[in-house]
């Protein structure tokens, strides 16, 4: 990999960052209150409010795990091993870590995992 193509994907990574980063504060903005029975809302009402926040919760969750994996591989960025995947050591394609930056397996080796 190119020191051009590191600093593209560095600058991929701070841009997937900010964006997750206003979509997790925007998220904690809009996220409805927790539902206590005592509230006065019907049984449908209250089950979809209770849906509504696990769905919340679940995207916020995700979000952070991302932007998790996304500080790492931008500290990795520069490493030689980065790009290279962790199971055959064959490098990722770069239309690959341009997707998912934070990707430390190869299509054939993610692929291979999920069967």
């Amino acid at each position: 990999m190119t020191p051009q193509q590191r600093q593209e994907l560095k600058q991929h990574i701070h841009t997937e960052l900010r964006h997750l980063s206003e979509e997790l504060h925007a998220t904690e903005e809009t996220s409805s209150p927790t539902v206590t029975p005592d509230n006065a809302i019907g049984r449908i009402s209250r089950v979809e409010a209770m849906q509504a926040r696990h769905i919340g919760d679940a995207s916020a969750r995700a979000r952070k795990e991302r932007i998790v994996r996304l500080e790492q591989a931008l500290k990795d960025v520069d490493d030689e091993d980065y790009g290279l995947c962790v199971a055959c050591e064959e490098p990722i394609p770069l239309a690959r870590l341009r997707l998912i930056p934070e990707a430390t397996l190869c299509v054939a080796c993610a692929a291979s995992l999920e069967s």
